[in-house]
């Protein structure tokens, strides 16, 4: 058996990871083996879309290259194409990567059925692969409720070399309904930092929570939800695009016109670990509903001048931008339009490495600057999303 032979092997049996430390490893300069590691590193350093070129380029030039519906479909789904994933991943042999990355392509449409159809076939052939049972509580919780959830969570924990930060997860969901967690923080989270992100922010969240908030495992669903309880007529906004799914996901619900506003560069700075550009479409625009206005360029360019041109409260506003200036520009901005009864939503307000000086960071500026009291409705852990309500503005 050669070396690419034995790739192929090990994707097969699911050591996809494996697959592509020996492919990027072997020498050579034929154009499909120079095009799949360019595409191996680029999907290594969290650079999605130039992961897709090289493995696309790999499709043409030798579309039987082991490992590589693997990889494209790992691609596709990170670069937030995820009907192209979908459909990749159905086109032949079902592996355990493609049927990973097609769960996760299901959930970032909202689609929980298919979803957990997914993880639960990986679960049935590999009952100890963690991060499927941990993926699979998402779904879960939109499709059977909290226990079930948590149940998945704790076969999650369970597995051999889990992940110690899905214990946060749990953590998380007890503090949101009131269950008595203090003794598993203490065991699992207070004493790794790398575990508390997400706890922590949950607990910043405490002041702004009159009751427990609904719970979702969903983006989609959390989107819905948010546009039904903004009963407030006005605006529909979406502040970061990318691919456009939440911003069709709004479009479809909305009832009117929806505004996305995206520079399709990725962002403009540094975020975390992430080097500027990150989240980068290449400039393509994607496609939209016909109620959708794209407005394409930094924020810097255009909001002020959209402002100028549509008069109108905020009904509600989908913050997306990730980073902390981007998050304090459109809040700051939109601040005069903001009024009692407007949804905001926020897309990574909680859970990251760096919560704390990211948007979060820009809603506590905003409330400060402006007097402002808002009320969470609904926080969404697993895809870092939180629903809040604008009660008053005082300034």
């Amino acid at each position: 058996m050669n070396s690419k032979q034995h790739a192929a092997t090990l994707a097969a049996n699911g050591r996809f990871d494996a697959a592509l430390r020996l492919l990027v490893g072997l020498d050579g300069d034929d154009a499909a083996l120079v095009a799949f590691r360019r595409g191996a590193l680029a999907l290594k350093r969290n650079d999605a879309f130039a992961a897709v070129a090289g493995f696309e380029a790999v499709m043409t030039l030798d579309p039987d290259f082991p490992a590589l519906r693997d990889a494209l479909v790992s691609a596709y789904r990170r670069d937030a194409r995820y009907d192209d994933a979908i459909a990749l991943a159905g086109a032949g042999a079902q592996t355990r990567q493609i049927r990973y990355e097609c769960g996760m392509a299901h959930l970032a449409l909202g689609q929980g059925g298919e979803a957990l159809a997914c993880f639960d076939a990986i679960l049935a052939a590999d009952p100890d692969h963690a991060v499927s049972w941990f993926a699979s509580h998402a779904a879960a919780l939109e499709l059977n409720g909290l226990g079930d959830a948590l149940a998945r969570l704790d076969r999650a924990c369970a597995c051999q070399g889990a992940n110690g930060r899905y214990r946060a997860f749990a953590v998380a969901y007890g503090l949101l309904t009131g269950a008595d967690v203090a003794a598993m923080e203490a065991e699992h989270i207070a004493g790794f930092p790398a575990r508390r992100p997400l706890v922590d922010g949950v607990r910043a969240l405490a002041p702004l929570l009159p009751r427990p908030p609904r719970l979702f495992g969903l983006s989609a669903s959390t989107l819905d939800f948010a546009l039904d309880q903004a009963t407030v007529p006005g605006l529909v906004l979406e502040f970061g695009v990318r691919r456009g799914t939440s911003l069709n996901r709004l479009a479809a619900r909305a009832g009117q016109g929806v505004h996305g506003f995206d520079s399709f560069e990725g962002l403009p700075q540094s975020w975390g670990a992430e080097p500027a550009g990150v989240l980068t479409t290449g400039a393509q625009m994607p496609k939209v509903a016909d109620n959708v206005t794209l407005h394409a360029g930094w924020f810097d360019d255009t909001l002020a001048p959209f402002l100028a041109d549509h008069a109108g409260d905020v009904r509600l506003v989908n913050i997306d931008s990730d980073i902390y200036a981007s998050a304090r520009q459109v809040l700051f901005a939109l601040a005069p339009r903001l009024k009692a009864g407007s949804i905001i939503v926020f897309d990574e307000l909680i859970g990251n490495r760096t919560w704390a000086e990211d948007e979060f960071k820009a809603l506590l500026e905003f409330i400060q600057a402006f007097d402002t009291e808002v009320e969470i409705l609904a926080v969404a852990p697993f895809s870092k999303q939180v629903v809040m309500r604008v009660l008053t503005l005082r300034r």
